[in-house]
C-alpha cells in the first residue's frame, strides 16, 4: 500500500485540523529520525478510520505498512502479522516464523520492515482496529514499537477507549509512558462540523438548531450523525424535547447483544434506561425489582452494553454512548416504557419526576394532564427565580413547553408557549425560541404576543417585522391593565431605533419603557440598560451611568441578579473610552458567563471586552475573547449579533497581517448587515471592512467602506469615533489618494461632532488629521501646531495603537522637515509599540521611514509574536507565567487538552522542551527586529476600526 490511495473511496470528512495536525507533527519529527508512535483512541463511528484515510492520502514520500484487527479473527495466531508481512511486500517470501515466543516473531517482522523500507522515506506502520487484535501479534507489534530508535518510522495504531489493556499490560504502559507515543483522542464533533457533513453527504443545509440537537443526540459522534440524516429529514425534527430516530443501519448490533441477556440483565438495562445515560445502581436496580444487582451489571459489561462508574456504595452504570442507551430505551416497548416512568417518578428527585411523570403522561385522562400542567408550571416559576444557572432557565422553558402540550385550553397553551418562548430570549438560547414560536398561533394575536414574536424577530435580526409587532403591541396594550407589555414594546422599540440610527427616538422610548416597567424588577433593569445603551451612542455618557448607579461599584459585588445591568455598564465605559473600568466590568461578567449564568448579551459582553482590550493594547486577550464572542452568538443562534462580533473579531488579524483570518470575519460581518440592512450592522462591518482595507493599504476599499455607511442616510448618528472608526479612516484614505479638498471637508464633519465631553482619544485622532492634512497642503506651520496640539492631549493616555500611530505620522513629518535625529527617535517608539502589538504590516511601514532616515535596521528576527499564533502566544504568556495547564485552560476558556495540544505546537516551533525555557525564551524578547511579512504597499497612516 501507498500513501496515494485513491481519494475518492475516502468517506466524508470534516474537521479533525486538530488531529491531523498532530500527525503532521510526529511525521516531520520521524522524518527527521526520531521515532514517534500516535495511538487514536475514539469509540466505535468516532472517524478514526476517515482520519487516518486524509492522513495517508496527504502523506507525502512515504512507505506505508497497514493491517487491521477483525473481532472475528482474534483467535487467529498472528493473523494481525500476517496482513502486516504481506502489505510490506513480503508475499513472495516466507512467511514470518509462528513459534509460541512473541519475541521471536517480533524480531522477524522487524527485520521484515527494515528490509522492506526504502532508503530515504518514512516508513509509516498503520494499523486500524488494534483493540481486535489477537494477542500474540499485539504483543510481538509491541516488541517492535519499543525497539524503533533512530530510524525514520511512524507508527499509527487506532483503537476503541480503554480497550489497549486487554491487549497486556505492557500497551497501557508504552501508550502512556513511552517517550515516543503520542496518545490522540478523536472527540465530539461541533456544530459547525456536522452541519459541513450534512452538506458533504448532500443531506442539504441543516439550521444551527437542527445540527445542535443533532450533536445532542448522538454526542457528535460522526457516524452516528451520518446515519440519523440518511435515515430521517431534518425537516420533521420539529419537537423541542423529542428525541430523534435511532437508524436502523446502527441499531442492529445493539439488538443482538440485548438478545443474549438473561431476564435479570434485560431488566437492569431497561431500567438503566429508563433513568438516563448514566445513572445510581441501586436506584437502577429499585427499578428494575433486583435485590442484587451485581451479577446482572456484570452481563451488560461483559457484553459491552455498559460500564460502571465508582464501584462501591456509589456506584453508578453508564452507557458507553448515546447509541446504545437510545436503542435500548426504544426497544422496551410503550406500554412497560410508560409503566416503568411512572414507577421512576416516585424513586427519583422533584424534578427528574417531572420528566418521568411527562414521559409517562400520553393519553392520560384531561384532569390528571391539567394536574401535571400545573405541576409543570410551579416548577418552571420555582427554575426562572435561579438567575446564578442557564440550565435552570432552559429546564424552566422545557417544562413551560411541556405543561402547554398538556393544557386542556387552547388560551393557557399558547399563554404557556409565550412563556417559554420569553424565557429562552432571556437566557439567550434564539434559536430554541424560534423553533417554539410557530405555537405561540394558540395565544391570538393580542398585544403580548406581539410584543414577545417582536422582540424574537429583532434578536433573530429582522428589524423590519420587528418593528412593526412592536408598534402594534405598543398601540394595542392598555397601560393600566398590561403595562408590562408595554415595557417590552417599548423597550424592543428603543433598539429598533437604535439600530437604524434615531437616537433621539430610541431615548424617548427608554424613558417610556422605564416608565410603563414600574416597580418590576426584571423588566425595569432591561429598560433602563436599553436607555443606557441609548444614551451612551448618543453621547450622553455621565447620564447613562447615571442611570445605572444603583450597582455596586466595585463590579465583584454586584449581585447575579443585576449581571445583565453590569454588562450594560461596561459597554457604556467602553463607548465612553473608561477603558480599564470598562474591561473590569465585563471581565467579571465573562467569569459568570464561564460559570453558566444567563446572560442575555453574552456575545456583545465578550465583544465589547474584546474591544477595550484591542484599545489598551492587550491584543492576546482581545484575540481570544472576539473568537469566543463568535462562538456564542452562533451557539445560541442569536443573528442580530453577528455582524457585530465578526467586527469585532476582525480588528486583531487585521492589525497583525492574518488576512485570511480577518477577510473570513468581514465577509460574515457583510452578510449578517446586507440582510438584516440595519444601519448600525452595516456600520460595525463597514468599520471592519475599512480597517482590514487600511492595514493592506488599499485606500480605495477604505473609501467604499466609509460610503456603504454614508449610504445608510446616518453617518453623523454612525459617526461617533469612540466606536466606530470609519470616519477617520476615510480621511486618512482620501489623503493619501490626494483628494485634499474631499479630506478637509470629511474632517470638518469630524470636527462638528466634537463636545467638551469627547474621549481624548477622538480629539487626538483628529488633531493627527488635521497635522497630516496641512501638512500634505504643505503648511508646515499648522501643521506642526496641529501635532503638538495631539502630544497635549496624549498626556497620560495609554492607547499603544493610536499612540503608534501619531509617533509614526509625526516622525515622517519631522523627516520631511529634515530634522532627521527627531524623526528616528519617533519613529523607533511607534515601532517598539507595534512590535509588542505583533502588528506586523505597521512595523513594516515604520520600517520604511527608518529607513529612508537612513537608519540600517538588524535582521535578528521580530519576537513580537515568536512564529506563534494569537492563541499559541497566549497560551505560551501564561505557562510562561507560571500557570498550570487547568489554570491557562480556564482563562482561555479551553480545555487541559487543548493547552496541553498548543504546548506541543510551541515547543516544537520554538525548539525547545521545557516551560523554563518558553519563560527563558520570552522574557529574553527584544523590540528591534524586523517582522515577517510584509504588504507590497503598506499605509502609514492607520486607525484602528474603533481605537480613535
Amino acid at each position: 500500500m501507498t500513501a496515494s490511495s485513491d481519494a475518492a473511496a475516502d468517506p466524508p470528512f470534516v474537521g479533525r485540523e486538530r488531529e491531523l495536525a498532530v500527525l503532521e507533527r510526529c511525521a516531520a519529527e520521524a522524518r527527521h529520525g526520531e521515532p514517534r508512535v500516535v495511538v487514536i483512541e475514539g469509540c466505535a463511528g468516532a472517524g478514526k478510520s476517515a482520519l487516518l484515510a486524509r492522513f495517508l492520502h496527504q502523506l507525502p514520500g512515504a512507505h506505508v505498512v497497514r493491517a487491521s484487527g477483525a473481532e472475528a479473527e482474534m483467535s487467529l495466531p498472528y493473523g494481525l502479522i500476517g496482513q502486516l508481512a504481506a502489505n510490506a511486500g513480503l508475499a513472495s517470501h516466507d512467511p514470518p516464523l509462528v513459534t509460541a515466543d512473541p519475541l521471536v516473531v517480533g524480531a522477524d517482522l522487524a527485520l521484515f520492515l527494515g528490509q522492506a523500507h526504502p532508503t530515504g522515506k518514512l516508513m509509516v506502520l498503520v494499523v486500524d482496529d488494534l483493540h481486535w487484535a489477537d494477542l500474540a501479534s499485539a504483543a510481538a507489534l509491541l516488541f517492535v514499537l519499543r525497539r524503533m530508535h533512530g530510524d525514520a518510522f511512524l507508527g499509527v495504531l487506532s483503537a476503541r477507549p480503554a480497550e489497549l489493556g486487554l491487549l497486556g499490560d505492557g500497551w497501557g504502559r508504552f501508550a502512556s509512558g513511552d517517550h515516543r507515543a503520542t496518545s490522540l483522542r478523536v472527540g465530539a464533533l461541533t456544530i459547525q462540523e456536522v452541519r459541513s457533513l450534512a452538506r458533504a453527504i448532500g443531506a442539504g443545509d441543516l439550521s444551527h438548531r437542527a445540527a445542535s440537537r443533532l450533536v445532542d443526540h448522538t454526542g457528535g459522534n460522526p457516524g452516528y450523525c451520518r446515519a440519523v440524516l440518511e435515515e430521517s429529514d431534518p425537516e420533521t425534527w420539529d419537537g423541542p424535547g423529542d428525541a430523534l430516530p435511532v437508524p436502523r443501519q446502527l441499531a442492529g448490533p445493539v439488538i443482538a447483544r440485548l438478545s443474549t441477556l438473561t431476564p435479570e440483565a434485560r431488566m437492569l438495562a431497561d431500567a438503566a434506561a429508563i433513568l438516563g445515560r448514566s445513572c445510581g445502581l441501586t436506584m437502577a436496580a429499585a427499578l428494575a425489582c433486583l435485590p442484587d444487582p451485581v451479577p446482572a451489571l456484570g452481563e451488560l459489561i461483559a457484553v459491552g452494553l455498559a460500564t460502571e462508574q465508582a464501584p462501591g456504595a456509589g456506584s453508578r452504570i453508564l452507557f458507553p454512548d448515546p447509541l446504545t442507551h437510545h436503542v435500548i430505551h426504544d426497544e422496551i416497548g410503550p406500554v412497560r416504557r410508560r409503566l416503568l416512568h411512572q414507577q421512576a417518578a416516585v424513586l427519583a428527585g422533584a424534578d427528574d419526576a417531572l420528566g418521568h411523570r411527562v414521559a409517562a403522561a400520553a393519553g392520560c385522562g384531561a384532569a390528571l394532564a391539567a394536574d401535571l400542567a400545573a405541576d409543570l408550571e410551579k416548577a418552571a416559576r420555582a427554575a426562572e427565580a435561579d438567575v446564578a444557572r442557564r440550565d435552570r432557565m432552559a429546564q424552566a422553558a422545557t417544562w413551560l413547553t411541556q405543561a402547554s402540550a398538556l393544557s386542556p385550553g387552547p388560551a393557557d397553551a399558547g399563554r404557556l408557549i409565550l412563556d417559554a418562548v420569553e424565557m429562552l430570549l432571556r437566557c439567550g438560547d434564539i434559536a430554541e425560541a424560534e423553533a417554539l414560536a410557530p405555537r405561540a398561533a394558540d395565544a391570538g394575536h393580542g398585544p403580548r404576543r406581539s410584543a414577545v414574536l417582536g422582540h424574537l424577530d429583532l434578536l433573530a435580526d429582522r428589524p423590519a417585522s420587528a418593528e412593526s409587532l412592536l408598534s402594534d403591541a405598543w398601540q394595542a396594550h392598555d397601560p393600566a391593565l398590561e403595562p408590562l407589555t408595554g415595557a417590552q414594546a417599548a423597550t424592543g422599540l428603543l433598539s429598533c431605533c437604535l439600530i437604524s440610527g434615531r437616537l433621539r427616538e430610541a431615548v424617548t422610548w427608554g424613558e417610556r419603557a422605564v416608565a410603563a416597567a414600574g416597580a418590576d424588577y426584571v423588566r425595569r433593569q432591561h429598560a433602563l440598560c436599553a436607555l443606557a445603551m441609548a444614551l451612551a451612542h448618543s453621547q450622553r455618557g455621565a447620564e447613562a451611568l447615571a442611570r445605572l448607579d444603583s450597582m455596586p461599584a466595585c463590579a465583584g459585588e454586584v449581585p447575579l441578579s443585576q449581571t445583565d445591568a453590569l454588562v450594560a455598564r461596561g459597554m457604556v465605559r467602553v463607548i465612553m473610552e473608561d477603558l480599564e473600568a470598562a474591561v473590569t466590568d465585563l471581565a467579571a461578567v465573562a467569569g459568570r458567563i464561564r460559570s453558566g449564568a444567563p446572560v442575555r448579551q453574552a456575545g456583545l459582553c465578550l465583544g465589547y471586552l474584546a474591544e477595550a482590550e484591542h484599545r489598551l493594547g492587550s491584543w492576546d486577550d482581545a484575540a481570544l475573547h472576539a473568537e469566543r464572542a463568535v462562538s456564542l452568538a452562533h451557539e445560541t443562534g442569536r443573528v442580530s449579533d453577528f455582524s457585530f462580533v465578526h467586527s469585532f473579531a476582525a480588528l486583531v488579524p487585521a492589525g497583525r497581517g492574518d488576512w485570511a483570518a480577518a477577510a473570513a470575519h468581514v465577509n460574515a460581518a457583510g452578510a449578517a448587515a446586507r440582510t438584516a440592512g440595519a444601519g448600525l450592522g452595516i456600520t460595525a462591518w463597514a468599520a471592519a471592512r475599512a480597517v482590514l482595507a487600511s492595514a493592506r493599504g488599499e485606500d480605495e476599499e477604505v473609501l467604499r467602506a466609509a460610503d456603504a455607511v454614508r449610504q445608510t442616510g446616518r453617518a453623523r448618528a454612525f459617526g461617533n469615533l469612540g466606536m466606530y472608526g470609519w470616519r477617520s479612516l476615510e480621511v486618512d484614505a482620501l489623503i493619501s489618494l490626494g483628494h485634499r479638498e474631499e479630506a478637509g471637508k470629511a474632517l470638518a464633519e469630524i470636527d462638528a461632532s466634537l463636545s467638551a465631553s469627547s474621549p481624548a482619544s477622538t480629539r487626538i485622532a483628529t488633531a493627527r488629521l488635521r497635522g497630516a492634512l496641512t501638512g500634505a497642503c504643505g503648511d508646515a506651520v499648522r501643521s506642526a501646531q496641529a501635532f503638538e496640539s495631539a502630544w497635549d492631549l496624549a498626556r497620560g493616555v495609554d492607547l499603544p495603537f493610536q499612540l503608534a500611530q501619531l509617533e509614526l505620522d509625526d516622525g515622517r513629518r519631522l523627516r520631511r522637515s529634515a530634522r532627521r535625529p527627531e524623526a528616528i527617535a519617533r519613529l523607533r517608539a511607534a515601532r517598539g509599540r507595534l512590535v509588542r502589538l505583533g502588528a506586523r504590516p505597521y512595523v513594516a511601514a515604520c520600517d520604511q521611514e527608518l529607513a529612508a532616515c537612513g537608519v540600517q535596521l538588524g535582521q535578528e528576527g521580530s519576537p513580537g509574536t515568536l512564529g506563534l499564533s494569537a492563541t499559541e502566544l497566549a497560551v505560551a504568556r501564561l505557562v510562561a507565567a507560571g500557570r498550570s495547564n487547568r489554570e491557562a485552560a480556564a482563562e482561555l476558556y479551553v480545555s487541559v487538552k487543548g493547552i496541553e495540544f498548543h504546548l506541543s505546537n510551541i515547543f516544537a516551533k520554538l525548539g525547545i522542551s521545557s516551560r523554563r525555557a518558553l519563560a527563558d525564551h520570552l522574557g529574553n524578547e527584544a523590540g528591534e527586529g524586523t517582522p515577517a511579512g510584509s504588504t507590497s504597499r503598506l499605509r502609514t497612516t492607520p486607525v484602528s476600526g474603533r481605537q480613535n
